[in-house]
């Protein structure tokens, strides 16, 4: 009776199995173990979300087949004018679905690490190092070209190498120069518009100078052409000068200009 209880129990547990449930983002490769002969092995069927039953020695592994983002983080990479920068390269990807018993059979559980992610870091690290600091740090364009550059290598490896999974995008972080760098940058460019300034200040200086010489050498011309004596021409540079202050405030609003025969013109400014 013993013997039949358990031979029961044993039937039980194996038509019982077990059971496995990828969520809505995953599948799953089923790993088939043999009972006592025959050869188990990867499963060519990808286990879609849902639950499936199967046998108790059959193991599953689980797939995200979602687009993922994997940051990959370059830390004191020298540039072509040898200056160390930091900065982090985004490698978007897809697991192609129904292919995860194909991904794993050929490049295992940890196919991103074991067989794209040395590669990929080697084109973006070549592709970097062959720009200068200041491109790579300011030039929107460079780090376009490569983007699109080693988005275009890294998907001809994948087919190469038959790796079930798409290319979606390839983007390369702000780079960093080290913070030494960056004072120094401020510095210059402090002393560079300083520069600037100066030389700005000095044409005013000059251009103001000529201005007042060339006036002197007008009024002078005025002086001799008109036969007047210096006092003279004072006293009309002064009526001229009075008269362009009541050009300037005779529109205003409160404002009372008195004149007198012989008398300097008084303005008053009313309440």
């Amino acid at each position: 009776m013993k013997t039949l209880k358990y031979s029961l129990l044993l039937a039980f547990v194996i038509l019982a199995g077990c059971s496995v449930s990828p969520e809505g983002d995953e599948e799953a490769v089923l790993l088939k173990q043999p009972w006592i002969f025959g050869h188990g092995g990867v499963d060519e069927d990808a286990v879609k979300p849902g639950l499936v039953w199967v046998a108790p020695t059959t193991s599953a592994i689980l797939f995200k087949v979602t687009p993922l983002t994997i940051t990959e983080p370059f830390d004191d990479m020298i540039t072509d004018d040898n200056i160390p920068v930091d900065f982090n390269a985004y490698l978007k990807l897809q697991i192609i679905k129904g292919q995860t018993p194909k991904l794993y059979e050929k490049f295992g559980q940890n196919w991103y690490a074991m067989s794209i992610q040395e590669t990929f870091r080697t084109m973006i690290r070549d592709k970097a190092s062959s720009y200068k600091m200041f491109d790579l740090a300011g030039n929107r364009q460079v780090l376009a070209e490569i983007q699109s550059e080693t988005f275009t290598l890294i998907t001809d490896y994948c087919k190469k190498l038959d790796i079930p999974v798409e290319i979606l995008q390839v983007v390369v972080g702000a780079v960093t120069p080290p913070v030494e760098v960056l004072e120094e940058t401020k510095r210059t460019a402090a002393q560079n518009q300083s520069i600037l300034t100066q030389e700005a200040r000095s044409k005013a200086e000059v251009s103001r100078k000529e201005a007042e010489v060339n006036k002197a050498i007008a009024d002078k011309a005025y002086q001799n052409q008109m036969n007047m004596t210096i006092q003279e021409y004072l006293q009309l540079r002064g009526l001229e000068i009075e008269k362009e202050k009541i050009e300037l405030v005779r529109e205003k609003q409160n404002v009372s200009i008195i004149l007198g025969q012989g008398i300097t013109p008084m303005y008053g400014v009313g309440k």
